[in-house]
């Protein structure tokens, strides 16, 4: 019975968890949108060069 108890206890996230599990999340987003638009911007870079020099 402890047992199954702790594993209730356990699934039901508190406000505090909940919060920090949505901030983690929205950070990796950015981080990963940050990285993507990086290398989006080296590639525009790289063909406006290639095009130029064409």
């Amino acid at each position: 019975m402890l047992h199954h108890h702790d594993d209730k206890k356990r699934r039901s996230l508190t406000v505090a968890e909940k919060l920090a599990i949505i901030v983690i999340v929205v950070l990796i987003i950015v981080i990963l949108l940050l990285v993507f638009n990086k290398q989006v911007m080296a590639y525009i870079e790289s063909f406006k060069n290639w095009y130029g020099n064409a």
